[in-house]
């Protein structure tokens, strides 16, 4: 930044200003070993020393033998290395040497060593990278003018997969996640090999045929936005949406596939409006008018009573959203200000949770639901972590509350939760929920509310939340289906917790989870937020069924301690609740990392 007055677009570009600082300053010092012509060129230093402007922002001086020299090594420690991303590579000094296959070797690694490029473990003389990271970029710089795509090729359809899937799964601890698909170890190398190119678009073609996701992933690079033809990114960008959604393939390749599609560009998704506020619109999936099961049967298996009677509604037609929101579009709503426009919070509470007030009151019922729950059971604790539905150590965490007295939980609550403002979803900064593909979590359903207004008003759509009766009608259809797709459970048609994820998913990833109209996700992946009241007491409605839409159960202006209807499951959930039939009755308040939302168009609007 110091040099050129502007941040580094990607990693290509940073390490490389980073190598040109730490040249220029031990030429500036005058160590004897960097005024050596055959290691660096008179010429390069005195590009170097003077700032000279550089024609490409990774280029660097490669007139000697350092330079050269130390992508050599790289590469040669990667390619002697086992397949195993991201751990750092270590070689024997002589090793080294014999890698380097030059008369100045010694001086070459003495150099690395006082670039801070190489590190030297003397008590084991061994020669590494001072980080990994710097050995793929040396070595990126070095397959840049020799691609070999077919390093990162991989295995992606689950008949190819050793052991199968559904054989691997079953082997798994309840509480183990889903290992993912085995590295090459050259997948971040052939990234930055990608960007430093000079033909980024042949690179990325051949990619294509050995690693999809990795082609996407390598399009998506910052600093290639203006150097590749728009039509290879749209054909990329068909082909990872066409992976994404293919059966044939193993979910852990769907899910790369939409995380890097996620990264370049969904075009399933529609960009209305673009510009300072863009706007993104999901697919949509017509629901007609229809009479839905809702509710169950006494004697079905873990029937609750505010699941009952089991009844039947006519509910008029709609359009529902074929993915539940995502991060991607989301953000769209924050970048617009969303959590700063005052109008877009209808309500005296919604416009007081956006000022700050009562935001941990959702969180804190929650938690203390859950502790009388476990005092009430003690034996629920063991059975959910026997399931994988709970790790162990927050089973160890809730038997240290449940062990409390009440005013003891009640500060470490506050301590917990102490309140402030919120302007991002809950788990907004953390790598597991952020990515822009998954399943938007962590959002109240005053956040919910305020995104639909919001996106109706910038869009002049009739968008907002089903209620609990389209809900049903969507995910259950006519027949009452026990899920989404149907009656029999099977842990990869969904992201449950049998699934091992452990996290949201990328949307539309388990396409044969779907219904029979092709509404992704109902079952699983994240609950979504309906219109509907519940009551002040889980277990106890306030409004129960049979579904009356005209008896108050629908008031949006209800207060914010009655309870809202979430439906679905989620990631974590387990088969019971995880049926189209469960209530999950939240505080409106409530910030969960398995909570989101999923938007209704009245009518036939959506196109």
């Amino acid at each position: 930044v110091a040099e050129t007055g502007e941040v580094p677009l990607g990693r290509a570009s940073l390490f490389t200003g980073f190598v040109r600082q730490t040249m220029r300053r031990e030429l500036e010092r005058g160590l004897p070993l960097f005024q050596d012509a055959e290691l660096i060129s008179p010429r390069d230093s005195r590009r170097l020393t003077q700032a000279r402007s550089w024609r490409k922002a990774w280029e660097l001086p490669s007139r000697g033998a350092l330079i050269p020299g130390l992508e050599r090594l790289a590469y040669g420690m990667q390619a002697d290395a086992p397949a195993s991303e991201g751990l750092q590579v270590r070689v024997a000094f002589d090793d080294a040497l014999d890698l380097l296959d030059h008369e100045r070797d010694e001086d070459i690694v003495r150099a690395g060593v006082a670039l801070s490029v190489l590190d030297e473990d003397v008590d084991h003389d061994e020669v590494l990278f001072y980080h990994q990271l710097l050995q793929e970029y040396f070595a990126a710089r070095r397959l840049a003018d020799a691609p070999e795509p077919e390093r990162v090729a991989k295995a992606w359809r689950r008949e190819d997969m050793d052991p199968p899937l559904d054989d691997l799964i079953e082997q798994l601890d309840p509480g183990d996640p889903l290992p993912v698909l085995p590295s090459s170890g050259w997948e971040e190398t052939t990234r930055l090999a990608a960007v430093m190119s000079d033909a980024p678009d042949t690179v990325i073609a051949a990619l294509v045929e050995h690693d999809l996701p990795l082609a996407g992933r390598c399009s998506a690079e910052p600093e290639l936005a203006e150097r590749l033809p728009a039509d290879l990114v749209t054909s990329l960008a068909a082909s990872l949406a066409e992976r994404a959604e293919d059966p044939a393939a193993d979910v852990r390749s769907r899910i790369a596939a939409a995380r890097a599609l996620g990264s370049l560009g969904d075009p399933r998704f529609e960009a209305p409006s673009e510009g300072d506020a863009p706007t993104l619109l999901p697919p949509w999936i017509e629901i007609p008018t229809r009479i839905a099961r809702m509710g169950v049967a006494a004697d079905e298996a873990d029937a609750r009573p505010d699941q009952q009677p089991q009844h039947d509604v006519e509910v008029a037609g709609f359009r529902i959203a074929r993915f539940p929101v995502t991060n991607a579009e989301w953000r769209c709503f924050m970048d617009a200000g969303g959590y700063e426009e005052e109008r877009w919070w209808d309500g005296d509470v919604a416009q007081a949770w956006r000022r700050g007030e009562g935001v941990t009151e959702g969180q804190k019922h929650n938690w203390r639901a859950w502790r009388q729950r476990f005092v009430d059971d003690p034996t629920s604790l063991d059975d959910m972590e026997r399931k994988g539905l709970m790790p162990a150590e927050t089973v160890e965490d809730w038997r240290r509350f449940t062990a409390m007295d009440e005013p003891t939980f009640e500060r470490t609550l506050e301590g917990m939760f102490p309140g402030e403002r919120e302007v991002a979803p809950r788990k907004w900064a953390e790598a597991a929920y952020n990515h822009p593909a998954q399943a938007v979590v962590g959002i109240c359903w005053y956040e919910a509310q305020a995104y639909c207004s919001w996106l109706s008003d910038t869009t002049g759509l009739p968008l907002r939340l089903a209620t609990e009766a389209e809900w049903a009608s969507a995910a259950r259809g006519s027949a009452g289906r026990t899920f989404a797709w149907g009656d029999t459970p099977a842990p990869l048609l969904a992201n449950l917790a049998a699934a091992h994820l452990r996290a949201p998913s990328p949307v539309g990833v388990f396409p044969d989870g779907r219904t029979p109209e092709g509404v992704d996700d109902l079952t699983g992946n994240v609950f979504e937020w309906t219109t509907s009241l519940y009551g002040r007491v889980d277990g106890t409605p306030d409004f129960p069924y049979p579904y009356r839409a005209d008896d108050g159960r629908e008031d949006q202006s209800a207060p914010s301690d009655i309870l809202r209807i979430a439906r679905g499951g989620s990631w974590a959930d387990g088969e019971t609740t995880s049926r189209a039939a469960f209530r999950y009755a939240v505080h409106p308040a409530l910030r969960h990392s398995t909570v989101g939302l999923r938007l209704v168009c009245e009518g036939d609007g959506g196109g």
